[in-house]
């Protein structure tokens, strides 16, 4: 049976703001992949980062209990160990309590959703810049915010509790271990 290990975690703390909506927001990295996954050149488990949680500390809280429920059954493993779900919500917890960035690397918005997401009609409406963009046959658009927009990301995720943070956001120039 495969299950997801997770390497590394990183996350960046927005102070609270007006264009943040008056709350501290959080956007949480992790280098993970699947055990069974390997490079065919380097023999290396593969593996990658994403945003995986995103939002104020409470809706950070949320997504970590959800992930938690993986360790339980044993398709998440931390550190490529077993972990209990209380462990997994702590570590989430320190994340944001620590709340210093990386000393490398930065998180940047990366809006894509199906095309039928209500998004798409709502970014449509709100004047956002969209792209309709094909994966693996299937139209997805895409929104693009401007380096002045970057904040709507946490508007988008208040709206649209269903979408992941990897639908949001993503990240780079992050170690790769």
């Amino acid at each position: 049976m495969s299950y997801r290990i997770e390497y590394q975690w990183a996350s960046w703390k927005l102070s609270a703001s007006p264009e943040t909506g008056g709350v501290d927001r959080f956007v949480i990295a992790i280098e993970g992949g699947d055990n069974n996954l390997r490079d065919a050149v380097t023999g290396k488990r593969v593996r990658s980062w994403d945003v995986c949680m995103l939002g104020s500390a409470v809706q950070v809280l949320r997504q970590a209990v959800y992930f938690a429920g993986a360790c339980e059954g044993g398709s998440l493993k931390p550190g490529s160990r077993d972990c209990s779900p209380e462990a997994y919500i702590r570590r989430i917890r320190r994340l944001i309590e620590e709340g210093a960035p990386p000393a490398r690397g930065n998180w940047y918005p990366s809006i894509r959703v199906a095309e039928a997401h209500p998004l798409s009609t709502y970014a449509k409406h709100s004047g956002l810049a969209i792209e309709r963009e094909q994966r693996y046959g299937d139209w997805l658009t895409r929104v693009l915010l401007t380096e002045g927009q970057r904040n709507l990301v946490f508007d988008i995720a208040d709206r649209f509790t269903d979408l992941r943070g990897w639908q949001l956001a993503a990240v780079s120039g992050l170690p790769a271990s």
